[in-house]
Protein backbone atom coordinates (compact mmCIF):
# COMPACT_ATOMS: atom_id res chain seq x y z
CA UNK A 1 0.00 0.00 0.00
CA UNK A 2 1.49 3.37 -0.97
CA UNK A 3 2.49 5.55 1.96
CA UNK A 4 2.31 8.89 0.17
CA UNK A 5 -0.86 10.76 1.23
CA UNK A 6 -3.87 9.66 -0.83
CA UNK A 7 -7.06 11.55 -1.48
CA UNK A 8 -10.09 9.85 -3.02
CA UNK A 9 -13.63 10.43 -4.21
CA UNK A 10 -15.21 8.45 -1.35
CA UNK A 11 -15.81 11.64 0.63
CA UNK A 12 -17.06 13.61 -2.40
CA UNK A 13 -20.77 13.61 -3.38
CA UNK A 14 -21.37 11.54 -6.51
CA UNK A 15 -22.52 14.50 -8.61
CA UNK A 16 -19.31 16.43 -7.76
CA UNK A 17 -16.75 13.68 -8.33
CA UNK A 18 -15.87 14.42 -11.95
CA UNK A 19 -15.55 18.14 -11.19
CA UNK A 20 -13.37 17.33 -8.17
CA UNK A 21 -11.08 15.16 -10.28
CA UNK A 22 -10.97 17.80 -13.04
CA UNK A 23 -9.78 20.36 -10.50
CA UNK A 24 -7.23 17.91 -9.09
CA UNK A 25 -5.78 17.10 -12.51
CA UNK A 26 -5.70 20.81 -13.35
CA UNK A 27 -3.73 21.51 -10.20
CA UNK A 28 -1.27 18.61 -10.50
CA UNK A 29 -0.82 18.47 -14.29
CA UNK A 30 -2.59 21.20 -16.27
CA UNK A 31 -6.17 22.34 -16.92
CA UNK A 32 -8.16 19.70 -18.83
CA UNK A 33 -11.72 18.84 -19.72
CA UNK A 34 -12.92 15.42 -18.52
CA UNK A 35 -15.86 13.20 -19.35
CA UNK A 36 -16.78 9.70 -18.25
CA UNK A 37 -19.46 7.22 -19.31
CA UNK A 38 -21.14 7.08 -15.91
CA UNK A 39 -20.37 10.13 -13.73
CA UNK A 40 -22.36 8.72 -10.82
CA UNK A 41 -20.13 5.64 -10.66
CA UNK A 42 -16.84 7.49 -11.08
CA UNK A 43 -14.12 6.63 -8.55
CA UNK A 44 -10.58 7.94 -8.21
CA UNK A 45 -7.60 7.98 -5.88
CA UNK A 46 -4.74 10.45 -6.15
CA UNK A 47 -1.44 10.66 -4.30
CA UNK A 48 1.22 13.29 -4.82
CA UNK A 49 4.62 14.22 -3.48
CA UNK A 50 6.13 17.57 -4.41
CA UNK A 51 9.91 17.28 -4.59
CA UNK A 52 10.56 20.82 -5.74
CA UNK A 53 11.03 21.30 -9.47
CA UNK A 54 9.88 17.75 -10.07
CA UNK A 55 6.80 16.15 -8.59
CA UNK A 56 5.57 12.57 -8.31
CA UNK A 57 1.91 11.61 -8.57
CA UNK A 58 -0.13 8.41 -8.48
CA UNK A 59 -3.48 8.24 -10.28
CA UNK A 60 -6.01 5.40 -9.99
CA UNK A 61 -9.43 5.95 -11.57
CA UNK A 62 -12.36 4.36 -13.37
CA UNK A 63 -12.78 4.94 -17.14
CA UNK A 64 -12.77 8.50 -18.46
CA UNK A 65 -11.66 10.71 -21.35
CA UNK A 66 -9.38 13.72 -20.94
CA UNK A 67 -8.93 16.67 -23.33
CA UNK A 68 -6.22 19.33 -23.24
CA UNK A 69 -7.43 21.90 -25.77
CA UNK A 70 -5.81 25.00 -27.32
CA UNK A 71 -8.07 27.25 -25.24
CA UNK A 72 -7.02 25.47 -22.03
CA UNK A 73 -3.35 25.81 -23.04
CA UNK A 74 -3.88 29.56 -23.51
CA UNK A 75 -5.59 29.67 -20.12
CA UNK A 76 -2.58 28.15 -18.36
CA UNK A 77 0.51 26.30 -19.51
CA UNK A 78 3.00 25.23 -16.83
CA UNK A 79 5.40 24.13 -19.62
CA UNK A 80 6.01 20.70 -18.18
CA UNK A 81 6.84 17.33 -19.62
CA UNK A 82 4.88 14.51 -17.99
CA UNK A 83 6.49 11.06 -17.97
CA UNK A 84 3.95 8.34 -17.20
CA UNK A 85 4.25 4.67 -16.32
CA UNK A 86 1.10 2.57 -16.65
CA UNK A 87 0.95 0.05 -13.80
CA UNK A 88 -2.47 -1.45 -14.52
CA UNK A 89 -5.25 -1.11 -17.06
CA UNK A 90 -4.96 0.34 -20.56
CA UNK A 91 -5.39 3.66 -22.32
CA UNK A 92 -4.90 5.53 -25.58
CA UNK A 93 -3.00 8.84 -25.82
CA UNK A 94 -3.05 11.18 -28.82
CA UNK A 95 -0.65 14.12 -29.17
CA UNK A 96 1.22 15.76 -32.07
CA UNK A 97 -0.80 13.71 -34.58
CA UNK A 98 0.39 10.46 -33.02
CA UNK A 99 -1.74 7.92 -31.21
CA UNK A 100 -0.31 5.27 -28.91
CA UNK A 101 -2.02 2.40 -27.10
CA UNK A 102 -0.68 1.75 -23.62
CA UNK A 103 -0.91 -1.20 -21.25
CA UNK A 104 0.70 -2.14 -17.94
CA UNK A 105 4.48 -1.68 -18.05
CA UNK A 106 4.47 0.95 -20.82
CA UNK A 107 6.11 4.36 -20.48
CA UNK A 108 4.90 7.41 -22.36
CA UNK A 109 5.86 11.09 -22.50
CA UNK A 110 3.50 13.99 -23.13
CA UNK A 111 3.80 17.76 -23.02
CA UNK A 112 1.42 20.29 -21.45
CA UNK A 113 2.26 22.81 -24.19
CA UNK A 114 0.61 20.67 -26.90
CA UNK A 115 -3.02 19.66 -27.04
CA UNK A 116 -3.70 16.02 -26.25
CA UNK A 117 -6.47 13.53 -25.64
CA UNK A 118 -6.48 10.41 -23.49
CA UNK A 119 -9.06 7.67 -23.09
CA UNK A 120 -9.17 4.76 -20.65
CA UNK A 121 -9.81 1.59 -22.67
CA UNK A 122 -9.98 -0.88 -19.77
CA UNK A 123 -13.43 -1.11 -18.20
CA UNK A 124 -11.77 -1.63 -14.81
CA UNK A 125 -9.98 1.69 -15.08
CA UNK A 126 -6.39 2.88 -15.18
CA UNK A 127 -3.60 3.19 -12.66
CA UNK A 128 -0.40 5.04 -13.48
CA UNK A 129 2.56 6.86 -11.97
CA UNK A 130 3.38 10.32 -13.26
CA UNK A 131 6.54 12.38 -13.05
CA UNK A 132 6.51 16.12 -13.68
CA UNK A 133 9.60 17.48 -15.43
CA UNK A 134 9.79 21.24 -16.08
CA UNK A 135 10.93 21.77 -19.66
CA UNK A 136 13.78 24.07 -18.59
CA UNK A 137 15.19 21.36 -16.30
CA UNK A 138 15.73 18.81 -19.10
CA UNK A 139 19.14 19.37 -20.81
CA UNK A 140 18.08 17.73 -24.07
CA UNK A 141 17.13 19.35 -27.41
CA UNK A 142 13.39 20.17 -27.31
CA UNK A 143 12.92 19.29 -30.98
CA UNK A 144 14.38 15.84 -30.35
CA UNK A 145 12.22 15.31 -27.29
CA UNK A 146 9.14 16.22 -29.33
CA UNK A 147 9.85 13.11 -31.41
CA UNK A 148 9.27 11.00 -28.27
CA UNK A 149 5.86 12.47 -27.43
CA UNK A 150 2.95 10.00 -27.62
CA UNK A 151 5.22 7.05 -28.40
CA UNK A 152 5.57 3.87 -26.38
CA UNK A 153 8.92 3.97 -24.56
CA UNK A 154 10.64 0.70 -23.65
CA UNK A 155 12.66 0.11 -20.50
CA UNK A 156 15.68 1.35 -22.41
CA UNK A 157 18.25 -1.33 -21.75
CA UNK A 158 17.50 -1.38 -18.03
CA UNK A 159 17.45 2.34 -17.21
CA UNK A 160 13.65 2.21 -17.36
CA UNK A 161 13.64 -0.56 -14.74
CA UNK A 162 15.89 1.56 -12.53
CA UNK A 163 13.53 4.53 -12.90
CA UNK A 164 10.48 2.30 -12.36
CA UNK A 165 11.96 0.92 -9.14
CA UNK A 166 12.77 4.44 -8.01
CA UNK A 167 9.21 5.70 -8.56
CA UNK A 168 7.66 2.66 -6.88
CA UNK A 169 9.96 3.25 -3.92
CA UNK A 170 8.75 6.85 -3.71
CA UNK A 171 5.16 5.59 -3.73
CA UNK A 172 5.89 3.18 -0.88
CA UNK A 173 8.16 5.31 1.28
CA UNK A 174 7.55 8.93 0.30
CA UNK A 175 5.46 9.51 3.39
CA UNK A 176 8.50 8.77 5.57
CA UNK A 177 10.76 11.42 4.06
CA UNK A 178 12.41 13.73 6.55
CA UNK A 179 13.08 17.43 6.20
CA UNK A 180 15.85 17.99 3.70
CA UNK A 181 15.38 14.64 1.94
CA UNK A 182 13.24 16.00 -0.86
CA UNK A 183 15.92 18.32 -2.29
CA UNK A 184 18.31 15.45 -2.94
CA UNK A 185 15.49 13.20 -4.11
CA UNK A 186 14.40 15.90 -6.55
CA UNK A 187 17.83 15.94 -8.23
CA UNK A 188 18.15 12.15 -8.32
CA UNK A 189 14.67 11.70 -9.76
CA UNK A 190 15.17 14.33 -12.44
CA UNK A 191 18.55 12.94 -13.48
CA UNK A 192 17.24 9.38 -13.71
CA UNK A 193 14.40 10.60 -15.91
CA UNK A 194 16.82 12.58 -18.11
CA UNK A 195 19.04 9.51 -18.46
CA UNK A 196 15.97 7.49 -19.48
CA UNK A 197 14.96 10.03 -22.13
CA UNK A 198 18.55 10.42 -23.33
CA UNK A 199 18.75 6.68 -23.89
CA UNK A 200 15.74 6.87 -26.16
CA UNK A 201 17.25 9.76 -28.06
CA UNK A 202 20.45 7.75 -28.38
CA UNK A 203 22.30 10.86 -27.28
CA UNK A 204 24.30 9.63 -24.31
CA UNK A 205 27.58 10.00 -26.26
CA UNK A 206 26.74 13.43 -27.60
CA UNK A 207 25.28 14.99 -24.48
CA UNK A 208 27.28 17.90 -23.06
CA UNK A 209 30.07 16.48 -20.88
CA UNK A 210 28.55 17.79 -17.65
CA UNK A 211 25.11 16.36 -18.43
CA UNK A 212 26.62 12.97 -19.30
CA UNK A 213 28.72 12.94 -16.12
CA UNK A 214 25.70 13.91 -14.02
CA UNK A 215 23.58 11.19 -15.62
CA UNK A 216 26.23 8.52 -14.98
CA UNK A 217 26.82 9.63 -11.39
CA UNK A 218 23.09 9.61 -10.74
CA UNK A 219 22.80 6.00 -11.88
CA UNK A 220 25.86 5.07 -9.80
CA UNK A 221 24.40 6.82 -6.74
CA UNK A 222 21.17 4.88 -7.12
CA UNK A 223 23.04 1.59 -7.57
CA UNK A 224 25.03 2.21 -4.40
CA UNK A 225 21.92 3.12 -2.39
CA UNK A 226 20.00 -0.02 -3.32
CA UNK A 227 22.97 -2.32 -2.75
CA UNK A 228 24.30 -1.02 0.56
CA UNK A 229 23.51 -4.30 2.32
CA UNK A 230 25.53 -6.30 -0.21
CA UNK A 231 29.01 -7.15 1.13
CA UNK A 232 30.15 -7.42 -2.49
CA UNK A 233 29.53 -3.71 -3.10
CA UNK A 234 33.04 -2.64 -4.14
CA UNK A 235 34.43 -0.07 -6.59
CA UNK A 236 35.23 -2.91 -9.00
CA UNK A 237 31.65 -4.24 -8.84
CA UNK A 238 30.21 -0.76 -9.35
CA UNK A 239 32.48 -0.05 -12.31
CA UNK A 240 31.71 -3.41 -13.90
CA UNK A 241 27.94 -2.91 -13.57
CA UNK A 242 28.13 0.49 -15.29
CA UNK A 243 30.63 -0.64 -17.92
CA UNK A 244 33.34 1.83 -17.00
CA UNK A 245 36.86 1.26 -15.74
CA UNK A 246 37.68 1.50 -12.04
CA UNK A 247 39.98 4.39 -12.94
CA UNK A 248 37.09 6.25 -14.60
CA UNK A 249 34.89 5.57 -11.58
CA UNK A 250 37.45 7.05 -9.20
CA UNK A 251 37.89 10.07 -11.48
CA UNK A 252 34.13 10.72 -11.36
CA UNK A 253 34.18 10.82 -7.57
CA UNK A 254 37.23 13.08 -7.48
CA UNK A 255 34.95 15.87 -8.73
CA UNK A 256 33.09 15.49 -5.43
CA UNK A 257 36.31 15.56 -3.44
CA UNK A 258 35.64 12.13 -2.03
CA UNK A 259 36.23 8.47 -2.89
CA UNK A 260 33.94 5.62 -3.81
CA UNK A 261 34.79 3.75 -0.60
CA UNK A 262 34.16 6.85 1.53
CA UNK A 263 30.80 7.36 -0.17
CA UNK A 264 29.73 3.79 0.54
CA UNK A 265 30.90 4.05 4.16
CA UNK A 266 29.11 7.37 4.71
CA UNK A 267 25.82 6.12 3.31
CA UNK A 268 26.02 2.94 5.37
CA UNK A 269 26.64 5.06 8.46
CA UNK A 270 23.62 7.21 7.58
CA UNK A 271 21.41 4.11 7.41
CA UNK A 272 22.78 2.88 10.75
CA UNK A 273 22.17 6.26 12.35
CA UNK A 274 18.61 6.29 11.02
CA UNK A 275 17.92 2.79 12.37
CA UNK A 276 19.43 3.60 15.77
CA UNK A 277 16.96 6.47 16.15
CA UNK A 278 13.95 4.42 15.03
CA UNK A 279 11.73 3.42 17.98
CA UNK A 280 10.46 0.41 16.03
CA UNK A 281 14.01 -1.00 16.00
CA UNK A 282 14.77 -0.25 19.66
CA UNK A 283 14.96 -3.95 20.54
CA UNK A 284 17.38 -4.78 17.73
CA UNK A 285 21.01 -5.19 18.73
CA UNK A 286 23.41 -2.51 17.58
CA UNK A 287 25.74 -5.14 16.16
CA UNK A 288 22.90 -6.58 14.08
CA UNK A 289 22.04 -3.16 12.67
CA UNK A 290 25.68 -2.56 11.81
CA UNK A 291 26.07 -5.99 10.19
CA UNK A 292 22.89 -5.47 8.14
CA UNK A 293 24.44 -2.35 6.59
CA UNK A 294 27.80 -3.95 5.86
CA UNK A 295 29.84 -3.34 9.03
CA UNK A 296 31.00 -6.84 9.99
CA UNK A 297 33.46 -5.69 12.68
CA UNK A 298 31.62 -4.11 15.68
CA UNK A 299 34.74 -2.37 16.99
CA UNK A 300 35.51 -0.77 13.65
CA UNK A 301 31.87 0.29 13.32
CA UNK A 302 31.85 1.86 16.79
CA UNK A 303 35.05 3.83 16.14
CA UNK A 304 33.88 4.99 12.72
CA UNK A 305 30.45 5.99 14.03
CA UNK A 306 31.98 7.95 16.92
CA UNK A 307 34.44 9.72 14.64
CA UNK A 308 31.60 10.75 12.36
CA UNK A 309 28.83 11.69 14.81
CA UNK A 310 30.75 12.48 18.00
CA UNK A 311 29.16 9.70 20.07
CA UNK A 312 29.26 5.93 20.26
CA UNK A 313 26.32 4.07 18.70
CA UNK A 314 24.97 3.19 22.17
CA UNK A 315 25.18 6.76 23.43
CA UNK A 316 23.57 8.08 20.28
CA UNK A 317 20.68 5.62 20.57
CA UNK A 318 20.04 6.44 24.24
CA UNK A 319 20.00 10.13 23.40
CA UNK A 320 17.66 9.83 20.42
CA UNK A 321 15.04 7.29 21.48
CA UNK A 322 13.68 9.14 24.54
CA UNK A 323 13.24 12.18 22.28
CA UNK A 324 11.31 10.06 19.79
CA UNK A 325 9.12 8.56 22.52
CA UNK A 326 8.49 11.99 24.07
CA UNK A 327 7.51 13.46 20.73
CA UNK A 328 5.09 10.58 20.04
CA UNK A 329 3.61 11.06 23.52
CA UNK A 330 3.09 14.78 22.94
CA UNK A 331 1.41 14.16 19.59
CA UNK A 332 -0.81 11.46 21.06
CA UNK A 333 -2.04 13.75 23.83
CA UNK A 334 -2.33 16.87 21.72
CA UNK A 335 0.61 18.81 23.15
CA UNK A 336 3.00 20.90 21.07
Amino acid sequence: MPLIPLICTDTVPEHERVDWFTDTVGRLIAPVRLSCPDPGMFRARVGTLDLGATAFSLFDHTPLRSFRTPSLIRLHDPEHYQLALVTSGSAVLTQCRRTVSLTAGDWVLFDTSHEYETETTDRNGLRHLLLRLPRHSVPLPPDRIDALLATRLSCGGGIGEVLRGHLLSIARHGGRLRAGDTERLNAVTRDLAVAFLAHHLDRQRTLPDEAHRTSLLTRIDYFIDVNLTDPGLTPAAIADHHRVSVRTLHALFESRRTTVAATIRRRRLERCRRDLSDPELASRRIADIAAHWGFTNPSVFSRTFRATYGATPGTYRRKELPTQRGERHRRRHGHG
